[in-house]
Formats: structure tokens, C-alpha cells, sequence
């Protein structure tokens, strides 16, 4: 501790240098009027009192640098000196300083901004209190291939009455998002989610005014309440306070009791209004599936024991709310996993390749730097042995080669953190419809830390590298002064050093090039994968959620639903520029939503024995002319109909590869009929669709069976339109929509275009960042080639000169650079080779449709590499086979 303390005071003393001197100046200046006052009173004149008083302060300067030592002290001094002799040294070579910072820049500042994201989305990416302890409750049933089943009021209520490793648990749902809100303003269609009390306190949210729900509002028959985000507080109510207002919630008053953080999220969701999820015990049944859990566990409770609490609590559920002869149900598994899990998914692999790819940038911007400090060292060997023939140490010439080390590791982390806070910005861009919203992904002291640790690493390893070759020995030193300003010969070592440099930047470049050329592959195999659907920038959808203020089985609410969404239909169909409407119930039907439901589902008659099945199938439930609106041909049989809706005629459509597996043709599927259970009731297949994408067009399209849409409160319409996209197109729709109720609006508006874009997402922001460090990489290379050719001609100018002095043909000299560059740059090759194998095994799960060692990928990078190291190599020697040999012999 006391060292510490001495230590701070010591760099107070150094911070405070400049007055410190001047005072100790000042302090000896006034011994020295005093003493000469005290000799002149004594009886001596003024030039011997003088004379006298330094006699008696004798060794002044010496005594100053005693003082200063101890106040400054000289090896900070000496480093400070030396980095200013660096700096005066880097100005006098502007090209090495400018190429060396600028490269180390980018490789720091690429991988400062990279490790941001990562810090954001893999090490912390849940702004909630004890994150680690927050699980979403998820249950897999192998017996019909569901490995995602989430929760339900009854698992909830099971749940919670009976776990032993919970603090709390709690439910939420957002299926019937967005909600239609009026009351204080125009109506609009508002992101809503509904809440058990425990959520947000699970999440340790605290309101900023009015307080979270509590028991009293989960109890069915409560008073109705609210809680809205920050932004839609301020939005609605003009920044006042929201709290005590009313707000009519699709046709229900709500009192607001609270408002959220401003920097609140819930998870990845841009929810704007929370209300209570009012479950009422008694018609809580299981199986079912339609909501999301959240549990925080007990202080050292592990995930393995809360999916044993879990298993434990199955038979009670069942016993409890139904299911004893329920397949699925007594097939039921707990697969908690960690919150974080739910939120991330799989992009953890994408950005650990990515970081990964980004390191090996790095590592080729160092490799480029030592090079150059290598060079930069040979060129300086009259300097240094001049140093030591006039007596300087081993250490001071050390001193002197770490200093400038320091003053470019330093320098290019400067820029590298400069270049990564205007970077960020534009790689979150590139991911914008991949990462999380709620993500904060900022430039936060870790990776601050980060950036000054690469800065740091380097200048050590910059540092201690030409050590090994800057230390001359004391036989060369007469040699290197003899020749005055010019270098000496290059040793080997040196010379392997280089060349071992050169060859793993090649590597290094070979591997990032070859993931680029790999992931461009599977873009393009992508872009070819038939969606099952056409024009989509044509097809317009949106959802629509119609108030409903009855039971959901009370039969007049049924029939309204379904008489507004068939006035809907004609409403929309009357816009001018409108082809065809038509709409899917329950916000099911989209493809490359990923958010389907999955059923159970048995033939008849199938040339599959259906003991054997247990993968469920996705099923819909749509309008008539679904399929014509969404541009997706019909392979054999019909479409629903109207009169099939109306008279509830249990027909069923089938997609193409549920027909080919189950009944070996299209045509074959129809007449058919399908159910739910074996015993019935059946259902006629009238129809069979082409297969369509629904969770991304690297995974095989689902078996798909199709229902005809039933009123649901929630329904998601498609609209076939060339005006789609135009101005005011989305403002008739809206219009017509308010023709039919003026309460309801136009929500979650996009086009199949977006949601083709979307399936695009990870591959390309991928692919963008694998090609970007690739063409960097493929850069730095080719400066690295060109640089070493041009290096090694100007170490033999006199042994050019003589070759063209005795005859020797210019195109010979040039292929012997060009040959030896090529040779080195083949080794690295054939070593990034080797190495690219290690990585496309991490870029599998990254690819479709092609190998991770597809040798075309591998043979194209290698000699696009050997292409672009020969026109490098090249184009620098060519200034050798240009040399005057008269020229050079005389200044030799």
C-alpha cells in the first residue's frame, strides 16, 4: 500500500513538473541572495560576496538533478525524451509512419468495433437484473417431432403452484398484438403484450411513475389497467403525466397505472402497452401451447434441477388440467433453456465466426507492420551502430527501437479507436434486421480495454521483434559505418523472418478468402431456392385484430368477426388497383414468419404407416383465394371456396411434399381425407399446394396442411396490387378499413418482399463483413508483396546493375522477383489451404447448398491470390529491369 502511495505521489510530482522547477529554481535563487547579502554585511564587495555565496552552494546543477530525481524520476523522463526522438524519427519517414499506423489502425479498429457487437449480443445481452437466472419455460414432445412447446395458463398455474426452484414465474402473450387504442386522440393500433403480474417484476423493471400490477389485477373481473412504454407515454400524451388517464383498449376502458424506463425493452419486442393477463382457473385446459413462461431461479438452483422440478410437476399438470389420454401429452419433456438462449438463438455461431474472421484480420495487419518495422530497422543499422561506436549501451539503441514501437502501437490504437466509433454505426447497420433490439451495443470500457490492449500488445511485440536483429554485432559495427549512410548486407535471419511474415499473411488471407468465397456460394444457391411464391413486391400484408368485448365462445361474437372480416375483404377488393384480398386467421399463413403452429396429423390411407409418424405438420387457416393472392401455384385439386366457409364442410389442402410422402403423387392426395386423431372426425383433401418456405430458405419447407379460416380476433390479410409501394396506396387501404369500423387500423404492415429480404438477413450481413475483411486482407497482401519486391530490389541495385551491365535481359530480372515472390507466396498458399479446412468446419452451419471443402472455392481463391501477387510482384519489378546499369555502378 505504501508503494502505491508513493508511486501517486511521485506522478503528482511528475504531472506538476513545470511548476515544481520553476519553485526549485526560485527556492536556490533565494539561498544565494541571502548568502550574498550575509558576505557583503561581513565586509566583502558584491562580485566576492557573490563568488563566494556559489562557493559555498558549490555542485548547483548537480545538486538540481538530485532534487529532480526524487521528484521526477529519470527512467519516466528518459521514456519521454525517447518517445520524442521517435516522433522527431517518424516525421523524417513519413511513408513507413503513414503505412504502419494506418494498417495497425484498421486491423484495431475493425476488431475494437467487431468485439463491441459481440460484448453486446454474447457476453451481456440482457438488460435485466440477475440475467443469468432468468429461463424461458419450453417443453419438446419427440412422439410428434416438437422440440419447441412453450406455455399456457394451465402450465402456469401448475407451475407455479407446485415448483420448488422458482422465485417466480410468469406468462405472457402477445398474439393478439397490436391492440386498437382510442380515448385521448385518433385511434390507432398500438404493440401490446399481455402480462401475469409477475412478469416485469421478474424482469426487475421499476416504473418511473405509478406502480406494476399486482394481485388484485390478474383476478378475472378486475378492474381493467394498463402500463405503456416511456416513448408511447410521451407520444400519446404530449409529455404529460399518463398516469390516472383512461385509455379505450379494443373497446375496454383501462386506467394506466405506470410507465416503463425509457431505456426499458421486452426482449426483443417493441411493445408500447402492457395489460394484465386475467386467467381464470376453471377453463384452463391442457394440451395447450398458447403463451410464453418466464421463471427467475432460486439462488444456486442449476438449469439441470429446475428440468427435473419441471418433470417432477408433468403429472400433476396433466392430473390437474386434463390430457390423460392426450398423446402429446404424456410425450411432454422440459427443455428450459436460458433466457438469453431465447433472445440470441443461433446468432451466437455467426458473430464468434465473425469475431474469429475479424482476429485473423488483425493478425495480417500486424504481420504487414512487422514487416515493415523489420525494414525499417535494417535501413536504420548506420544510425544504430553509430549510437554504439560513440558508447551507447544495448540498451539504450533498445530503448530507442521499443520508443518508436511504442509511438506506432500507440498512434494506430488512436486511430483504430477513432475508426471504430465511426464504424460501429454502419456494421449495426448491417445487421439491423439480425441483431436484437435489445442489444446495447455501444463501445463500453471493455472494449475500450480491448482497444488498448491490441494497441499495447503490439507495441510489445513490434517492440521486442527487431530487437532480435537490431543488436549488431560488434565485428559488423566497423562494416556498417564504413559504409556510411548505406545499409549492409541483409542477414538471413532477417531475411527468413520476412519472408515467414510474408507467408502467414498469405495464409491468413487465403482463409478469410476462402469463407467469403464460400458464403458468396451459398447467397447465390439461396437466391435460387424457389420461396413458393411470385412478385412479391407486389403482395402487400397486415394485420388486423378486431376488439371483442364477449366470451370467445359466445357464438354472436363469432359471427360478427366473421361478418366483418368477409366486409373487410370486399372493402379492400374495392380499392382501385386491387387484383385480389384475402387473409389467414390467427396471424398464421405467412411465409418466412417463422410462426407457425404445429399439429398432430394422420391419413387414412397413407403409404407411410403413420405408428411410425412423429413429426408434426404446420397448419393454417385461410380465406378463399389465399393462394391466389399470395402468387402460389396450385399443383392439383381446388381452392377453398366460399361455400365450403359457410357451410363448414370439413375439407382439407395438403402441400406438395406431404402429398408426395404420404400418398407418392399431388394427384394421388385428392379425395383422400386427413385428421387430427385416428378415430376422426375426417377431413376430404380437395387440393394440393407447392411447397412453401415458412422458417427460411435454408431449411426444407414444412409439411403444410390448410383449414378453412375460422373467426378469429386476430387475422393477418394479404393483398395482391401493383400499386403496392406507391404513396397513396396504404392510406385508401386504411380508408376502406375505416369504412368498416373506425375504431380498427392497419398493423405490422409489410410486404413478402421484406420478408424475402429478411430470410436474407444473416446471410448477407455475413457475407458483407467476410467479403469486406476479405478485400482488406487481399489488399494488405498485395501491399505486402509489392513492398518485399521492392525492398529486396533496393538491397541489390549493384548486383542488378552488374547483371545489365553484363548482358543480362530485362525480362530475366524481372522474372526472378517475380519467381521468388510467387514461390513465397505459393507456401503461404498451400499453408492457408490447410488452415481455410479448420475454418469451414466452423462456417458449416453458416452454408446451404455447398460444401464446406468445395474445391472450386478453394482452387478459385488460390490463384486469384497467385494472379494478384503476380501483377503486384510485377509491377514493382519492373522498376528493377528499368535501372540505368551505369547509373548504378557509378553510385556504387
Amino acid at each position: 500500500m505504501r508503494r502505491l502511495v508513493n508511486a501517486w505521489h511521485r506522478l503528482r510530482m511528475w504531472l506538476r513538473r513545470g511548476e515544481l522547477a520553476r519553485g526549485l529554481d526560485d527556492e536556490i535563487q533565494f539561498h544565494l541572495e541571502q548568502q550574498t547579502d550575509k558576505n557583503q554585511r561581513a565586509g566583502m564587495t558584491p562580485m566576492e560576496a557573490r563568488r563566494a555565496a556559489r562557493a559555498r552552494f558549490s555542485g548547483v546543477e548537480a545538486t538540481k538533478d538530485v532534487i529532480r530525481e526524487e521528484f521526477f524520476p529519470a527512467a519516466l523522463g528518459n521514456a519521454l525524451g525517447d518517445c520524442r526522438h521517435a516522433a522527431r524519427a517518424l516525421r523524417r519517414a513519413p511513408g513507413f509512419a503513414a503505412a504502419a499506423i494506418l494498417t495497425l489502425g484498421l486491423g484495431i479498429g475493425a476488431t475494437t468495433a467487431m468485439f463491441s457487437v459481440a460484448n453486446g449480443v454474447l457476453l451481456h445481452p440482457l438488460p435485466y437484473a440477475h440475467a443469468d437466472r432468468l429461463i424461458e419455460i419450453v417443453h419438446a414432445a419427440p412422439s410428434i417431432g416438437a422440440n419447441q412447446l412453450y406455455a399456457s395458463p394451465a402450465i402456469y398455474l401448475a407451475y407455479r403452484d407446485h415448483n420448488r426452484t422458482f422465485d417466480a414465474i410468469g406468462l405472457w402473450n402477445w398474439s393478439r398484438s397490436p391492440v386498437t387504442v382510442s380515448g385521448a386522440g385518433d385511434s390507432e393500433a398500438v404493440a401490446s403484450a399481455e402480462v401475469t403480474r409477475e412478469v416485469l417484476a421478474i424482469l426487475g423493471v421499476q416504473p418511473i411513475a405509478g406502480r406494476l400490477f399486482a394481485n388484485a389485477d390478474d383476478v378475472p373481473g378486475a378492474a381493467p389497467t394498463a402500463i405503456l412504454s416511456y416513448d408511447y407515454a410521451q407520444r400519446r400524451f404530449a409529455g404529460g403525466d399518463a398516469v390516472g388517464h383512461r385509455l379505450v383498449v379494443d373497446g375496454v376502458s383501462r386506467d394506466v397505472i405506470g410507465v416503463l424506463p425509457a431505456d426499458f425493452r421486452f426482449f426483443a419486442y417493441d411493445v408500447d402497452l402492457f395489460y394484465p393477463l386475467q386467467i381464470d382457473r376453471a377453463t384452463a385446459t391442457f394440451p395447450s401451447f398458447g403463451g410464453r413462461a418466464i421463471a427467475r431461479l432460486k439462488d444456486g438452483v442449476t438449469l439441470a434441477s429446475a428440468n427435473a422440478d419441471v418433470a417432477r410437476m408433468l403429472p400433476l399438470l396433466i392430473a390437474e388440467f386434463g390430457g390423460r389420454n392426450s398423446r402429446l401429452a404424456n410425450g411432454l419433456e422440459p427443455r428450459l433453456r436460458p433466457l438469453r438462449d431465447s433472445v440470441v438463438g443461433t446468432l451466437d455461431e455467426t458473430l464468434w465466426l465473425l469475431l474469429g474472421t475479424i482476429g485473423l484480420l488483425m493478425l495480417i495487419a500486424c504481420a504487414n507492420v512487422a514487416n515493415l518495422v523489420l525494414v525499417r530497422m535494417q535501413t536504420r543499422q548506420p544510425e544504430l551502430a553509430l549510437r554504439v561506436a560513440l558508447g551507447a549501451g544495448r540498451a539504450r539503441v533498445a530503448r530507442v527501437v521499443v520508443a518508436e514501437s511504442a509511438v506506432v502501437g500507440l498512434a494506430g490504437g488512436a486511430l483504430g479507436l477513432a475508426i471504430a466509433y465511426a464504424g460501429l454505426p454502419w456494421l449495426l447497420s448491417l445487421g439491423a434486421n439480425v441483431l436484437p433490439e435489445i442489444m446495447a451495443i455501444t463501445i463500453d470500457p471493455r472494449a475500450l480495454g480491448v482497444c488498448l490492449a491490441l494497441s499495447l500488445g503490439t507495441t510489445i511485440a513490434f517492440g521486442c521483434l527487431p530487437l532480435l536483429h537490431a543488436a549488431l554485432p560488434t565485428s559488423r559495427i566497423a562494416a556498417v559505418l564504413r559504409t556510411g549512410t548505406r545499409t549492409v548486407t541483409e542477414g538471413r535471419q532477417h531475411q527468413r523472418t520476412r519472408h515467414l511474415l510474408l507467408i502467414s499473411q498469405v495464409a491468413f488471407a487465403v482463409v478469410l478468402l476462402t469463407g467469403a468465397g464460400l458464403m458468396a456460394r451459398t447467397f447465390d444457391t439461396l437466391r435460387h431456392v424457389d420461396p413458393g411464391f411470385r412478385d412479391p413486391a407486389t403482395i402487400l400484408t397486415f394485420q388486423i385484430t378486431v376488439p371483442t368485448t364477449m366470451s370467445a365462445e359466445s357464438s354472436a361474437d363469432v359471427d360478427r368477426i366473421a361478418r366483418l372480416h368477409r366486409i373487410m375483404v370486399d372493402r379492400f377488393s374495392a380499392v382501385p388497383g386491387t387484383m385480389s384480398v384475402a387473409f389467414a386467421s390467427f396471424n398464421d399463413g405467412l411465409p418466412l414468419d417463422d410462426d407457425g403452429r404445429t399439429v398432430s396429423l394422420v391419413a387414412e390411407h397413407s403409404l407411410t404407416p403413420q405408428a411410425d409418424e412423429t413429426s408434426g405438420k404446420e397448419v393454417q387457416f385461410v380465406s378463399p383465394r389465399f393462394f391466389e393472392t399470395m402468387h402460389t401455384p396450385l399443383v392439383a385439386g381446388r381452392e377453398i371456396a366460399w361455400t365450403d366457409v359457410d357451410q363448414n364442410r370439413p375439407i382439407a389442402l395438403v402441400s406438395e411434399n406431404l402429398a408426395r410422402r404420404w400418398w407418392g403423387s399431388a394427384s394421388a392426395a385428392l379425395g383422400q381425407r386427413v385428421s387430427a386423431r385416428e378415430s376422426g372426425p375426417w377431413r376430404d383433401v380437395v387440393g394440393v399446394v407447392k411447397d412453401v418456405h415458412h422458417t427460411g430458405l435454408d431449411r426444407a419447407a414444412p409439411e403444410v396442411v390448410v383449414y378453412p379460416a375460422v373467426p378469429s380476433p386476430t387475422a393477418v390479410f394479404v393483398v395482391h396490387s401493383a400499386r403496392v409501394g406507391t404513396p397513396g396506396y396504404l392510406p385508401d387501404l386504411q380508408r376502406a378499413l375505416s369504412s368498416v369500423d373506425p375504431s380498427l387500423s392497419l398493423a405490422r404492415v409489410r410486404t413478402l418482399a421484406d420478408l424475402y429480404r429478411h430470410a436474407f438477413a444473416r446471410t448477407t450481413m455475413t457475407l458483407r463483413l467476410l467479403a469486406l475483411t476479405g478485400a482488406m486482407a487481399l489488399l494488405l497482401v498485395v501491399i505486402g508483396v509489392y513492398g518485399a519486391v521492392s525492398y529486396g530490389i533496393s538491397r541489390r541495385r549493384r548486383e542488378i546493375g552488374i547483371r545489365l551491365a553484363l548482358g543480362a535481359r530485362r525480362g530475366e530480372v524481372r522474372r526472378m522477383f517475380v519467381g521468388r515472390a510467387l514461390l513465397i507466396v505459393s507456401a503461404g498458399i498451400l499453408a492457408g489451404l490447410g488452415g481455410a479446412l479448420l475454418l469451414t468446419r466452423w462456417l458449416s452451419s453458416q452454408l446451404f447448398g455447398v460444401s464446406a471443402l468445395d474445391p472450386l472455392t478453394h482452387a478459385a481463391v488460390a490463384v486469384f491470390l497467385l494472379l494478384a501477387a503476380a501483377t503486384a510482384s510485377y509491377l514493382s519489378a519492373a522498376t528493377a529491369s528499368n535501372l540505368n546499369p551505369i547509373d548504378v555502378l557509378k553510385a556504387e
